[in-house]
């Protein structure tokens, strides 16, 4: 069994210098768990506390229902994959997958077993006579993937594997992990900063900011149901626009604006301040198949992308930005905090159907679906409410 359960654990340098903070995280048998988050959140620290290659200030960590805080590395049980494959430059394809066994004194014909399933389910059998610079670099990342799989530990951990390849191979790559995950069903722990990565590959995803998990869930629950502002703006591509706006009356304004909520939502009878959140794939284009029934704004393109299917319209909104790293904890000492800047006006991106684009610069107008509104408080970012969208499926569920 590979479980994996921290209770409590957290990480400080030199004395005040805290990378992670009281972190509680339970990775079931089997899961596929991916941590992200920006530069310098912590992820990466927490995988190294799992492995054992960072000693855990406070806390505990259990693999397998065993307390392996003091255990060292090698006797956690576990296979780490790193993002710059650490292979051996002068052993071939064979000899690295098969370094570890025989460095743990297993019996060659169980080496030569485990190596040749391996470079089977990474085809690489055509390969294991090569050297590491003879490889490509996604096969080098497959030679240090098979060399985690021979090993048959309780769980995997993955750092940031897959960064150094270019954008095709990731996009094959991340297909090969999720497959070979599906096939073996052993317990792992994925880090990265690239959140299409932790949508497509996670069973769950624990997004992390300043070493404390904002909110750990499924990738739709995290895209829905944003806990704060900072996951709403870090989950989703092209990011959520975020905007300053007001409630009152039934109705959410903002840059002139005004767009009636529906019935049902929580914030119907409200009247409050709010930070906007609304996902570039709420807009569609007026008369072309949008309901005529949503709302309408009208909106000057001022960038045009033309990505096949697809357009990406950039327009400004006479308001000021919001600036979701901003986002502080509701507490005393940042009671008058804010998450508005003063900014030039802020840019909201559509995602439209590509059949019929925009003609930069001419007013345009926008059907927006208001059952994909998200609403925040400006000092604390927490999530008020919940969307429509949310609520009606709730009701319809019922």
């Amino acid at each position: 069994m590979g479980a994996i359960h921290l209770n409590r654990v957290s990480k400080v340098y030199d004395g005040d210098v805290v990378a992670v903070d009281d972190v509680s995280l339970e990775v079931a048998d089997g899961e596929f768990m991916v941590l992200v988050g920006p530069s310098g959140c912590g992820k990466s620290t927490l995988l190294r506390m799992i492995a054992g290659l960072e000693r855990v200030s406070a806390g505990e960590v259990v693999i397998g229902g065993r307390d392996v805080t003091h255990v060292a590395p090698p006797d956690r049980d576990i296979a780490m994959v790193f993002q710059n494959y650490a292979l051996y430059p002068h052993k071939s394809v064979r000899e690295n997958l098969a370094f570890g066994l025989k460095q743990r004194k297993v019996a060659k014909a169980t080496i030569d077993a485990r190596v040749a399933d391996a470079a089977r389910m990474l085809g690489l059998e055509e390969m294991l006579q090569r050297k590491p610079s003879q490889l490509s670099g996604g096969q080098r990342q497959r030679v240090a993937i098979g060399r985690a799989i021979v090993r048959e530990p309780s769980a995997f951990l993955l750092d940031e594997p897959l960064s150094n390849l270019d954008a095709k191979l990731r996009t094959t790559m991340r297909g090969e992990l999720a497959r070979l995950h599906a096939r073996l069903g052993i317990t792992t722990v994925y880090v990265t900063h690239d959140q299409v990565e932790a949508m497509t590959l996670g069973t769950r995803v624990a997004v992390l900011r300043g070493g404390v998990i904002q909110q750990c869930a499924s990738p739709q629950e995290l895209y829905r149901h944003p806990r704060n502002l900072f996951v709403a703006a870090f989950i989703g591509s092209p990011s959520m626009n975020l905007v300053e706006a007001r409630v009152e009356g039934g109705v959410v304004r903002f840059a002139g604006h005004a767009i009636p909520l529906p019935g049902g939502s929580p914030l119907a009878r409200a009247a409050r301040d709010v930070v906007l959140g609304v996902r570039p794939a709420a807009f569609a284009l007026d008369g072309a198949r949008a309901d005529e029934a949503l709302p309408l704004i009208t909106v000057t393109p001022d960038l045009v992308e033309h990505l096949g299917d697809e357009v990406h319209v950039t327009f400004a909104v006479d308001a000021r930005p919001v600036q979701a790293d901003a986002v502080l904890a509701a507490d005393e000492a940042h009671a008058d905090a804010r998450l508005l800047v003063e900014d030039e006006r802020a840019r909201f991106v559509a995602v439209l159907d590509g059949r019929r684009a925009p003609v930069l610069g001419e007013p345009v107008g926008l059907r927006v679906d208001h059952a994909q509104l998200y609403f925040f408080d400006p000092v604390s970012g927490d999530a008020v409410g919940a969307p429509a969208v949310a609520t009606s499926g709730a009701a319809a569920a019922a």
